[in-house]
């Protein structure tokens, strides 16, 4: 089976590593696969992967318009790429934005193969639930192409059972729509030691701390003023820090509030490489979810969720959905209202202080990645496209 995967952000050693890991996968299966993104350099990787970068300018510090026209750069560009692929079986086009979906639909109509549609925010919901798109024309195009795609894809991919709930409720048969989470990639975390950064003031900084970590954006989405506003709440406790590893638009303003108000049990550290964070994870004591109190947002299933859980992290979550059922279910850990930062302070300082329940939320943490171990995932995604496969040859 030759696959044509789309995407946009494709990423082997930062953040989101899903497509790489899923592309792995599927070549030690015996299938080819040929990858079209916007980000990076063209290549062939060590384990057969055939990158086509369409060298498409983005980051999230862009202005809206700039985006907008970034998205559709790549679309034209990774439509023309993949129009030159010859004897491919499959398109598997993997969103955001929602423009990768019509990437896939267009090449699926001109090389008469299926299209699966893996969905990671469910799209225009997200951006038109935040305010970020008011232009009522604009909003009902974007309806209209959601509607296209979920019409015209062969299958749809969601990462999580809340994703799907909206999606059905569109009306997309239920049985078109199939759940298949982020990734706990278990084997890389084992492989991975645990390690501080050789800098004096960091390790200084965390020595004798519980260490609360958030790795990962920090744009507005991601809701880290919550945890400014908890480390003010909590200035008093020189026990417990709070970490945040990464880039992102707010990145500058969360740094001045932390010299404004005068936080030295916040430490803010730029990116790194994704091996990297995983090792100094480890030598955090709670994982910490953040997105900004908007309901449609309960519904994501971020990277650094399932690497805290690979970690054996309790996680601790600014808000409910299905997140803080299994968390609460497992014992991993718990979720609490955006509002609730008395509830959520209080769970970090028992964490803290009570070690049994804290090495209960460890092993419990631990054996619920299982559920999500990356194998078994990518088996599933395997599953989906072999069956569409299958059938496109009985038609």
């Amino acid at each position: 089976m030759k696959i044509l995967y789309v995407h946009q952000h494709f990423q082997k050693e930062m953040g989101a590593t899903r497509s790489y890991e899923f592309s792995k996968y599927f070549l030690k299966q015996g299938h080819k696969v040929t990858l079209i993104t916007g980000t990076g350099m063209s290549e062939v990787t060590e384990e057969g992967l055939e990158v086509i970068s369409t060298a498409t300018k983005y980051n999230q510090k862009m202005s809206k318009w700039r985006r907008i026209k970034a998205f559709g750069q790549f679309m034209i560009g990774s439509i023309q790429q993949g129009l030159q692929q010859k004897n491919i079986d499959v398109i598997y086009a993997t969103s955001t934005p929602l423009t990768v979906g019509l990437v896939g639909l267009a090449l699926s109509k001109i090389k008469r193969v299926p299209f699966v549609f893996e969905v990671r925010d469910v799209w225009p919901d997200v951006p038109v639930k935040l305010g970020y798109l008011k232009n009522r024309f604009l909003i009902g195009i974007l309806f209209y192409l959601e509607k296209q795609l979920y019409k015209h894809a062969t299958q749809v991919v969601t990462l999580s059972p809340a994703m799907k709930q909206n999606i059905v409720a569109k009306g997309v048969v239920n049985e078109k729509v199939h759940v298949v989470e982020n990734l706990a990639n278990n084997d890389a975390m084992r492989q991975i030691s645990a390690e501080i950064p050789a800098s004096l003031a960091i390790k200084s900084w965390m020595k004798d701390r519980f260490v609360v970590v958030h790795p990962g954006t920090m744009g507005e989405v991601n809701g880290l003023q919550h945890l400014i506003d908890v480390a003010r709440k909590m200035k008093d406790k020189s026990h417990i820090g709070f970490l945040l590893i990464g880039e992102g638009s707010e990145k500058e303003k969360l740094q001045q509030q932390v010299v404004k108000y005068g936080l030295e049990n916040v430490l803010i550290l730029d990116e790194m490489p994704k091996k990297e964070v995983q090792s100094f994870m480890k030598c955090c004591d709670l994982g910490a979810m953040t997105v900004k109190d908007t309901r449609i947002l309960w519904d994501n299933s971020a990277n650094k969720f399932f690497d805290f859980l690979a970690a054996g992290l309790p996680v601790i979550l600014n808000y409910q959905g299905w997140q803080h059922e299994v968390l609460v279910k497992s014992g991993a850990g718990s979720g609490f209202l955006y509002a609730n930062q008395t509830g959520y302070c209080q769970f970090i300082e028992e964490m803290a202080q009570d070690k049994e329940r804290y090495l209960q939320a460890q092993q419990a943490s631990k054996k619920l990645s299982e559920d999500y171990d990356t194998e078994r995932l990518a088996s599933r995604v395997n599953d989906i496209l072999s069956m569409v496969t299958e059938g496109s040859r009985c038609a």
